[in-house]
């Protein structure tokens, strides 16, 4: 006996068997991954023949780095330090790449995430949290080394004060473990790293995207991170720095239009072809055939928690991206998931969709 979504999927189908997995997804109110499962099942069954039912699927995107659990306190009055405050505590599945791999699943794209975790309780809330949205089924699994934890103190603007990192478990994502990734590399239609990467397994991914005509997408992550950059000349598609960050890679303090220009021109004869520089709420510049370009900052309605939102501008700008080509377009839909995501208690907000994306751009038109 069918069950109700499978009834609802086949009226669609029988409508336009030509609808992608996306578009059914967005009509039933369900995940591209449930959608799939759904169609699995009743091709098993032998109620749908053939794959007429689903425009091709586009080539999966690929994400590295890191996956971890994300503790935030919030406190409650003016934090001061060398003494107890009062907070209010919750944890959320956090990391860049895993955080940049759910925007992208809930967005409508097949993701593959490449990270590593240990045998704990912490990864369970992880792929509770994530599994419907992204592929995990690629992590580094290790039985000596915990998942990586990052605890954020926020005052009570939902500004970051301080931020501890335990990401120990990273370096077992090695340049030897990467090689073996091949059959990754060759299916994939985009890479995307962020630098909880040591630099010799950077260098090894950059290798195997070059090798196999992949694009590819940088997310620093934080300065100190930065030192996981490979040395000398990279070859990849994006990078996306917040001003610190572009200042210690490029050694040109931020000041001026010509500081700006001077700092993308460096990342470029570095090999980056699309350079991005934030600038935290005042917006972000980006260079385009030579001229600098500067977008401004959406305010958002009240910030409830930064934590998340570079994550979402960069998945976002990648989803237009791919879907366009068109970098001016790609950046504003990056600018317009992080001010959501800024308004949004959640790391990655659920409400997200390309369909709510695409809506919340043309109102703002």
């Amino acid at each position: 006996m069918l069950t109700e979504k499978e009834h609802q999927l086949l009226e669609l189908l029988k409508r336009n068997p030509y609808s992608s997995q996306q578009e059914l997804a967005e009509q039933l109110q369900l995940s591209r991954p449930s959608i799939a499962n759904l169609i699995s099942g009743l091709t098993k069954a032998g109620i749908i023949k053939g794959r007429a039912y689903v425009l091709a699927e586009s080539r999966p995107v690929i994400v590295f780095g890191g996956m971890n659990i994300d503790r935030k306190m919030v406190v409650k009055q003016d934090l001061v330090f060398q003494t107890s405050n009062p907070v209010t505590s919750y944890q959320t599945a956090g990391g860049v790449a895993r955080n940049i791999a759910e925007n992208l699943g809930r967005l409508g794209h097949d993701v593959k995430l490449m990270s590593a975790a240990g045998y704990d309780l912490e990864y369970e809330f992880l792929f509770e949290k994530t599994h419907e949205w992204v592929d995990l089924n690629h992590c580094l699994r290790s039985d000596q080394e915990r998942t990586g934890a990052y605890t954020a103190i926020l005052d009570h603007e939902g500004e970051m004060q301080l931020a501890l990192a335990d990401m120990e478990i990273y370096r077992l994502l090695d340049a030897e473990w990467v090689m073996n990734q091949e059959k990754v590399f060759r299916s994939a239609g985009l890479v995307i790293i962020d630098l909880n990467i040591e630099q010799l397994a950077v260098a090894a991914i950059l290798q195997q995207c070059s090798r196999f005509s992949v694009p590819v997408a940088i997310v620093p992550v934080s300065a100190p991170k930065m030192k996981n950059l490979p040395e000398g000349k990279v070859q990849a598609d994006w990078i996306f720095c917040n001003k610190g960050e572009a200042e210690l890679v490029t050694g040109i303090s931020l000041t001026t239009d010509e500081d700006r220009i001077a700092a993308h021109q460096a990342l470029r004869d570095k090999g980056f072809l699309h350079t991005v520089i934030t600038e935290g709420e005042r917006g972000f510049s980006y260079l385009e055939q030579g001229k600098l370009h500067w977008m401004e900052a959406l305010k958002p309605s009240e910030v409830k928690d930064v934590t998340g939102a570079g994550d979402s501008f960069v998945a976002a700008t990648l989803h237009t991206w791919i879907e366009t080509q068109d970098i001016h377009l790609a950046l504003q839909a990056g600018r317009m998931n992080a001010t959501k995501t800024l308004e949004s208690s959640y790391t990655v907000r659920p409400e997200l969709s390309a369909t709510q994306l695409q809506n919340e751009l043309e109102e703002l038109q």
